[in-house]
């Protein structure tokens, strides 16, 4: 049984799930590590999710301790210093999954910690939007996790019981790898959309250029992940767009709300990793080198 939680990272993931998970387990049994001045300014000024204040226990990423779940929700290029920093938080039974976007965390956690129980994770569904201290959204959307091999193994199981326990929303797909490159092919389309324009959900939602960027987006990222060995279809890039067209329609994704706030961008993960598959396989990226341009 998981009986308490290491958070890295308070951005909008972080905060939504770790709200969930402090009012499950209480307080005293979800950490948040972060580097001093972090934690003073989150003590000072509090964090918010849909208005209500966030109650968790914080401690230096120095002075982690081990975690029956250690949960990161960092940005990517932040990604090696915060393992680096609470890699004592993981113990040789702590279950490690990663929040972030994108299709490659994993392997840098398996590098830099080598957990014996590291689930492949993706968050998918949710609107939330963060604005400084707070965080407000609608749809809480659900985590897709599982095994690399896809097994049903104990830390799976654990980690449902959790979720059951704190009305977490989850999945386990038959291919969890297969169900991140999916996610990954939308965030290539709508986050470097929004980002590149400066719009919300609704200039996505919508037809016009904004619409087709993100579809022409979607549909390089599909290309290079078959020629990857990842069958993604045509079904599920339409399954995604209709997605999209639930959100609300002032919301934003993550890379909008970097732009916004002048924060360093995720189109690594996004648009140059299209165009450098791309390259490998002769396979035409006119979209994503566009969005690399303009988010670079």
């Amino acid at each position: 049984m998981i009986r308490n939680v290491g958070i890295v990272g308070l951005g909008a993931l972080g905060i939504l799930f770790g709200q969930k998970l402090s009012d499950a387990l209480g307080k005293e049994q979800v950490y948040v590590f972060a580097d001093k001045e972090r934690i003073a300014r989150y003590r000072k000024e509090g964090v918010y999710s849909n208005g209500q204040r966030c109650e968790f226990t914080y401690v230096e990423s120095k002075d982690a301790l081990v975690v029956d779940l250690l949960i990161y929700a960092t940005k990517y290029y932040s990604l090696e210093e915060a393992v680096r920093d609470t890699a004592g938080a993981c113990g040789e039974d702590t279950v490690v999954i990663s929040l972030l976007n994108g299709v490659s965390s994993e392997t840098l956690i398996e590098k830099l910690l080598h957990p014996a129980h590291l689930l492949y994770c993706v968050a998918q569904g949710m609107d939330a939007t963060r604005e400084g201290n707070r965080l407000r959204y609608s749809k809480a959307g659900s985590l897709a996790f599982g095994e690399k091999n896809n097994e049903e193994s104990e830390s799976v199981q654990r980690l449902k019981e959790l979720f059951q326990r704190a009305g977490i929303a989850y999945e386990t797909p038959e291919d969890i790898v297969h169900k991140m490159w999916s996610k990954w092919m939308l965030n290539v389309g709508a986050n470097q959309a929004c980002a590149a324009y400066a719009a919300g959900y609704s200039g996505i939602q919508k037809g016009g250029m904004y619409r087709k960027a993100f579809l022409a987006a979607m549909e390089e990222a599909r290309a290079v992940a078959n020629a990857e060995g990842i069958a993604l279809t045509k079904e599920e890039l339409q399954e995604w767009a209709a997605l999209i067209d639930t959100l609300l329609p002032d919301g934003e994704p993550s890379m909008r709300q970097d732009t916004k706030a002048g924060r360093k961008t995720e189109v690594d993960l996004f648009g140059k990793l299209v165009c450098e598959l791309g390259e490998k396989h002769k396979i035409k990226t006119p979209q994503n080198e566009m969005f690399c341009r303009m988010l670079s």
